[in-house]
């Protein structure tokens, strides 16, 4: 099919299409020619609708998670919370293993080079 004739065709169809929008938009509505168009701006308006009610439900839902994380995270770390779930022995000071075995390993690598010399 030629591109010409088919943009043609679509600017044909576009301005009917306008033209029975604006018929049928005036005070016609009611008039049988003008019943399809009535439905389909009628279905058009409910699809928007919805969007809308599903994009402000969203927005909604979101603030409700945020504000439900906050309050949670909050509760966990109240310092009475806390305190009951600290692991025992913990102590700010203490070296965590993997800084144990590397201190362990350079005292190690110490001896060798002392029993060396």
């Amino acid at each position: 099919m030629d591109l010409d004739k088919l943009i043609t065709q679509f600017g044909k169809d576009l301005e009917w299409f306008f033209f029975y929008s604006k018929y049928c938009v005036g005070k016609n509505l009611e008039n049988a020619f003008c019943r399809d168009f009535k439905w389909w701006a009628l279905g058009t308006i409910a699809l928007v609708a919805l969007l809308l009610a599903w994009w402000i439900w969203g927005r909604i839902a979101r603030a409700f998670r945020n504000w439900a994380h906050r309050r949670e995270a909050a509760r966990v770390a109240d310092a009475e919370t806390m305190s009951k779930h600290v692991w025992s022995g913990y102590s700010p000071d203490a070296a965590l293993s993997s800084d144990q075995r590397a201190s362990k390993s350079r005292a190690a690598d110490r001896n060798r080079e002392s029993d060396r010399q």
